[in-house]
C-alpha cells in the first residue's frame, strides 16, 4: 500500500480488546456490589427472558439499563465512566489485541472502536488510549436525566455496519482500506465490511475471510 493511501481499523471491545463483557462490571462500579445484589431479583427475569429468546440482546440491555441507571443524572453516570474507564478498564485488556491497536496507531491508521456497549464510558477509553473515535450505543438522556432507554439500536450484527457507514457519511469520511478485529456473532456483518477480518480469541487472530470458507 502506498503512502498515501488512507486507512481505518475497526475494533470490537469486549472480547476484542477487552477479556470480558464490561457492561456488568460498569453497572457494579456505578452502584456498588451490595446495591447490585439487591437488583438480581429485578435482573434475573431479563436474564432468562434472553437465556430463552423471549427478548433480544437490545431489549434485554435496556430493561437492565432501566432497573440500574434510570433517574441518574448525566453527570453522575460521567463521572462513574471516566473513573471506571481510567482505574478499571486497563485491567480487562488483551495484551495481543492492544498491542495490534499500537501498531495501527505508530502507522498513522484511523482507529475506531466499534461495540455493542456503552458508549458513555468507551469514548474516556478512547482519550485515554489515543483512540480516534467511538461507534458504539448510546443511553438516551431526558432534560440531563437517564430515562434508561437506549437513544440508538444496540450496536451489534449488522447496526455495527449500517452506524459506520452513517459514521463515514457523516465526517466525509473515505478510506482506502479497512481492518477489522471481532470475536463474536455480534461482529460478523462488520467483518465482512472489511478489507482484512481479524477474528480474536484468545490473543490470536486468524483471517476471517479463510474461516468462513472452510466452514
Amino acid at each position: 500500500m502506498s503512502k498515501d493511501c488512507q486507512i481505518v481499523a475497526y475494533f470490537d471491545f469486549d472480547g476484542t480488546l477487552s477479556n470480558k463483557d464490561t457492561l456488568i462490571p460498569f453497572l457494579i462500579y456505578c452502584v456498588g456490589i451490595v446495591k447490585f445484589i439487591a437488583y438480581l431479583p429485578r435482573l434475573f427475569p431479563v436474564v432468562i427472558c434472553y437465556l430463552f429468546k423471549k427478548i433480544d440482546n437490545q431489549e434485554a440491555k435496556q430493561r437492565t439499563l432501566t432497573i440500574i441507571l434510570k433517574g441518574w443524572k448525566e453527570e453522575d453516570i460521567l463521572v462513574k465512566a471516566k473513573n471506571f474507564a481510567t482505574t478499571h478498564l486497563n485491567k480487562y485488556l488483551v495484551p495481543e489485541t492492544y498491542a495490534k491497536l499500537e501498531w495501527h496507531r505508530e502507522h498513522k491508521h484511523r482507529i475506531i472502536l466499534v461495540s455493542a456497549n456503552l458508549a458513555i464510558y468507551l469514548r474516556f477509553f478512547a482519550e485515554l488510549h489515543k483512540i480516534d473515535d467511538v461507534i458504539a450505543t448510546e443511553i438516551e438522556i431526558v432534560n440531563g436525566v437517564a430515562s434508561g432507554k437506549l437513544a440508538t439500536p444496540n450496536c451489534y450484527a449488522m447496526q455495527k455496519v449500517i452506524r459506520i457507514k452513517e459514521y463515514l457519511e457523516s465526517n466525509s469520511l473515505k478510506f482506502d482500506y479497512a481492518y477489522g478485529y471481532g470475536n463474536s456473532r455480534g461482529d460478523h456483518e462488520m467483518l465482512l465490511f472489511v478489507n482484512e477480518p481479524y477474528y480474536v480469541v484468545s490473543g490470536e487472530f486468524e483471517d476471517y475471510h479463510q474461516l468462513n470458507h472452510s466452514k
